[in-house]
């Protein structure tokens, strides 16, 4: 491959969420800014950085354009990517707490004695411990539990596409493979007698993802589903006694919220193919980004219920082909909230008519031509990826504004400037 068509993909790919060893060379030779390390203040308010049940190590390293975290708890050490993960990890802590506190009663350990007697198969969830630490970058979860209808239909389905790609081998993809430190996610079996609900009831009551890839909260959440349904265990009598923060962090809007506490992932998925294909993406590559694990059925749920709401705005066929061929869940959730950044400037100002993508960065195009380019990282400095970045054609305009979840440094703000971008940072939804 030559160079120009190296960096015609990896660019921006880069200034999502990594850098390539190519980009360092050219960045060792101009006058650019170093990685800096930064003190959490800067990226996330204080209470984010202490709390009762943990203590964020300072100062905080950037991965790429993202602060890498490491949460000090009594739970263990997780070390993520992204202050949105920070946020869920934390928020996470006290719903630990908590469930450790029922879990310990003797009348629960009673009850998954009962469900383990039960003639139900549960998955239970393996905590790994890579590189001493309960969670390295982010080991996740994900696939599809509920009716056996539609399970049984897209497994069919998924058998006759697999036989469709051996007789006509696809192009590989263009995006970069997942990061070390994130492994794909391990999947559920699908479950019609009711199990998946009483996770969901669990997750509701502990205002939680059910579908949370937390290494340590996972299997808890696991072994109280297992008690609850096949053993009995009343969840509200047990939390009655459990004294949880008045305001959890949510996620996502009430609208993906609701919806995964209420539905089954299979009616999640089910609900999701018939909005992509109402979008009019195409029904094989509606049914690759649904089987992309890295995609929970919480991410996957946000980025359709997105998307659903810019249906006059066209460019979702790209949007989803992305999805479809992403790798890692930082990426995943970059993607979902870039997207989601997009979304806001639409249901404020109007006006976008497309959404294209430049490989990981979606740039909205207005009806007057002007770009809107919603990159959903947490500090930009002023690099030799963002200095490539800013010359690129498929960002380039007369008018364009990059909208950044998190902040930049002054020197790449007047960078970014003297490039003809208006930037608006702060802005993470």
């Amino acid at each position: 491959m030559n160079s120009k068509r190296f960096f015609a993909f990896a660019l921006p790919c880069l200034l999502a969420a990594w850098t390539l060893q190519t980009a360092a060379a050219p960045a060792a030779k101009g006058n650019y800014e170093a990685s800096p390390k930064l003190p959490g203040t800067v990226l996330v308010p204080p209470e984010l950085l202490k709390g009762p049940l943990h203590t964020v190590a300072e100062p905080v390293s950037l991965d790429g354009y993202f602060g890498r975290f490491v949460i000090e708890s009594k739970f263990g050490k997780f070390n993520v990517v992204g202050v949105k993960m920070l946020a869920i990890r934390v928020h996470e802590l006290a719903a630990i707490e908590a469930l450790q506190q029922v879990q310990s009663s003797q009348a629960f350990q009673d009850s998954l004695l009962r469900a383990a007697a039960a003639p139900v198969q549960f998955v239970q969830s393996a905590v790994t411990d890579p590189l001493g630490t309960v969670e390295n970058v982010g080991a996740g979860l994900g696939s599809v539990l509920g009716r056996v209808g539609f399970f049984a239909r897209s497994t069919a389905q998924s058998i006759a596409d697999s036989s469709s790609d051996r007789n006509n081998p696809q192009q590989p993809s263009t995006l970069p493979a997942a990061p070390a430190g994130e492994t794909m996610p391990s999947g559920f079996t699908g479950d019609p007698f009711g199990y998946n609900k009483a996770r969901r009831d669990w997750a509701r009551q502990l205002n939680i993802d059910p579908y949370t890839t937390n290494p340590v909260l996972r299997p808890l959440l696991d072994n109280a589903a297992a008690a609850s349904f096949a053993g009995s265990f009343a969840i509200n009598t047990a939390l009655g006694a459990v004294s949880m923060p008045a305001n959890m962090v949510v996620e996502f809007d009430t609208t993906v919220r609701d919806s995964v506490w209420n539905q089954p992932a299979l009616d999640l998925t089910r609900q999701n193919e018939s909005q992509l294909l109402a979008l009019g993406v195409d029904a094989r590559l509606a049914r690759d980004f649904l089987r992309n694990r890295w995609f929970t059925p919480t991410v996957q749920t946000a980025l359709v219920t997105a998307l659903a709401g810019m249906s006059d705005v066209a460019g979702v066929q790209g949007v989803i082909a992305t999805a479809a061929q992403m790798q890692g869940e930082v990426r995943a959730r970059f993607l979902v909230e870039s997207i989601r950044m997009l979304r806001a400037v639409h249901d404020k100002e109007g006006g976008l008519r497309r959404i294209r993508m430049s490989v990981m960065v979606p740039v909205g195009v207005k009806v007057d031509d002007s770009l809107v380019i919603a990159a959903a990282v947490d500090y930009v400095y002023w690099d030799a990826v963002a200095a490539e970045f800013s010359q690129r054609k498929n960002v380039s305009g007369k008018r364009r504004v990059l909208l950044l979840a998190g902040k930049s440094s002054e020197r790449a703000a007047k960078e970014l400037d003297k490039a003809g971008f208006t930037v608006k940072a702060g802005l993470r939804p």
